[in-house]
C-alpha cells in the first residue's frame, strides 16, 4: 500500500495528516491499521471520522465500537450523527446517495477543521471491480470505464486500497485478531451496487476467474490514458479554431469538444451529441447549435466550433 501511495498515486505520506472515513467495517479498519503502522515510519497524522446514519438498530453500537477502537490505537476520533433516512426524503433521492453526501460532506468538514491534507477510504479492488460494471452499465466511456481514481486532487481524496483485493485484507485482519463490524444492509438487493456485487460479479467471477486481475490492468492502462488525454486538451478553451481541428484525429476533436465543455461548469456531455456535433463540423453545417446539459451550447461558425452557456 505504501509504494502504491508513493509510486503509483505518487503522493507523500511525511509529515501530512489525513482524516480516514471510518464505517467499523473490515476495509476502513484494515486501512486505519495500516495507516497506523505507517504513521510511525512517516510522521503522518490520522483523524478518524464515522458517520452514524440512524438506519440500523445497532447503529449506535457501531458508533461506540469505532470510538473504543480509535481510543486504543491512541487515534483521534470524530462521531456525528445524521437521520440519512430524513434526508433522502428531503432531498428526493435515495438513501444510499443521501447517506453518501452526509458522509463526504462530514469528511469535508473535519478535513476544513483539523487543516488535514487528505481524506482517505478504504475502497478495495473488488469495490473497484462492482465500479467498473456499473460504469459499464450506465455507459460510461473510456477512459472514465476504468473505475474511480486513487486519487482526486479536487476533492482530495485518497483510496490507498485500491489495488488491494477484499480477501487479503480479511485475512490480514483476521491474522493480527481484530473482529471488525458487519453491515447487514451490504445483503440487501434493492440497492443497484448490492446487486452488482451479489449477483452480477460472482456470475463474471465464474466465467474468469482472474477478472479482479483483469480491472487492476483495466485501472492501470485507464489512469495513464486520462493523463495523455489531459495533456493533450489542456489548450482547451471557448474557441476551437478550424486549423486545429483539420490535423486534428477525430479522437482527439471529440475530447477537445467534452474538455471545452467541462471547462464550463457542471453538466456531462453526451457521447451521442458529440458525435453530431463533430459530424456537423466535418459537413461545415455553419449556424448549427448543440445544446448540452448544465445549459451549454456548441456552435459551428466559420471558423471553427464556439462553446458558451445560454444563462
Amino acid at each position: 500500500m505504501e509504494k502504491f501511495i508513493t509510486r503509483e498515486l505518487r503522493q507523500e505520506l511525511t509529515g501530512k495528516h489525513a482524516v480516514l472515513g471510518f464505517s467499523g467495517g473490515v476495509d476502513s479498519t484494515a486501512l486505519l491499521l495500516i495507516l497506523h503502522y505507517l504513521s510511525r515510519r512517516h510522521g503522518l497524522r490520522l483523524t478518524a471520522v464515522h458517520l452514524n446514519h440512524q438506519l440500523r438498530p445497532e447503529a449506535n453500537d457501531d458508533a461506540q465500537w469505532c470510538m473504543s477502537f480509535c481510543e486504543a490505537l491512541g487515534v483521534a476520533c470524530v462521531v456525528e450523527s445524521r437521520d440519512v433516512g430524513a434526508l433522502a426524503d428531503s432531498s428526493s433521492i435515495g438513501v444510499e446517495e443521501a447517506g453518501r453526501n452526509a458522509r463526504y460532506a462530514l469528511y469535508q468538514k473535519v478535513k476544513a477543521d483539523t487543516g488535514a491534507d487528505y481524506i482517505a477510504l478504504g475502497h478495495q479492488l473488488d469495490d473497484l471491480s462492482e465500479d467498473v460494471v456499473m460504469r459499464l452499465i450506465r455507459g460510461t466511456g473510456w477512459p472514465g470505464l476504468s473505475g474511480m481514481t486513487g486519487y482526486d486532487p479536487q476533492r482530495t481524496l485518497i483510496r490507498p486500497l485500491l489495488m488491494i483485493p477484499k480477501s487479503t485484507l480479511v485475512a490480514f485482519v483476521t491474522k493480527i485478531g481484530v473482529v471488525w463490524r458487519e453491515d447487514v444492509s451490504n445483503d440487501e438487493l434493492n440497492w443497484t451496487r448490492n446487486r452488482v456485487r451479489n449477483e452480477l460479479l460472482p456470475l463474471i467471477q465464474k466465467e474468469n476467474p482472474n477478472f479482479w486481475q483483469s480491472v487492476s490492468r483495466l485501472w492501470k492502462i485507464g489512469r495513464i490514458e486520462h493523463d495523455y488525454w489531459q495533456s493533450m486538451t489542456s489548450s482547451a478553451s471557448e474557441m476551437l479554431e478550424n486549423a486545429l481541428l483539420k490535423t486534428a484525429h477525430q479522437a482527439l476533436r471529440l475530447r477537445l469538444y467534452k474538455a471545452c465543455l467541462d471547462q464550463l461548469g457542471a453538466g456531462q456531455a453526451l457521447a451521442d451529441t458529440l458525435f453530431k456535433l463533430d459530424d456537423a463540423w466535418l459537413e461545415k453545417r455553419v449556424g448549427t447549435t448543440f445544446q448540452f446539459p448544465g445549459e451549454k451550447v456548441a456552435t459551428i461558425t466559420a471558423t471553427g466550433v464556439v462553446f458558451g452557456c445560454t444563462h
